[in-house]
């Protein structure tokens, strides 16, 4: 049997090696309760890290490839045909970079600007909010909690602005 190794048995080892030290004086009480007591994880540990943020990537980047109502727009329509084939690896990797940077993961969003990125799509707040429903349909596949949920479509939210044209 494997034994696990996991983030929540380092947390637990490291408050009990403080703990243990401040029995033998070796540290002041305060820095050994501080210790004890972990801060709560990030979004990005809460939703189990790269692998599960890339499977939720991986999914609502194919749907909505294949969404009828996003392919609507001619540009997005265009793109789907002519361009996936090629950019849509590259697209799912920057993607998930993204969000496990947006959930607190220690990664950086190096990638082309937001409002660059989109800039020839004319998304509407429409389209925008039909990609956020393709999120989230990726995030109830993969059973993700409702309070992480809400939390990463929050942190998706903050794009619009990014995102959508307003003169479209």
């Amino acid at each position: 049997m494997k034994t696990p190794f996991n983030r929540r048995a380092v947390t637990k080892g490291a408050g009990a090696l403080a703990g243990a030290a401040a029995v033998r004086g070796m540290l002041p009480a305060a820095a050994a309760a501080e210790e004890a007591t972990p801060a709560e994880p990030s979004l990005y540990d809460r939703l189990g890290g790269i692998f599960p943020i890339a499977a939720v990537v991986n999914r609502f980047s194919d749907q909505i490839i294949l969404n009828p109502k996003l392919n609507l727009n001619p540009p997005l329509q265009a793109w789907n045909e002519t361009e996936s084939p090629t950019r849509l690896p590259g697209l799912k990797y920057m993607r998930t970079l993204w969000i496990a940077a947006l959930a607190g993961g220690p990664f950086a969003y190096t990638g082309v600007p937001l409002d660059e990125a989109h800039q020839e799509f004319h998304l509407t707040a429409d389209e925008f909010s039909e990609v956020g429903a393709e999120i989230v349909r990726a995030l109830d596949y993969y059973q993700v909690p409702e309070r992480e949920k809400q939390e990463l479509v929050a942190a998706y939210m903050t794009a619009m602005n990014d995102v959508v044209d307003d003169s479209a």
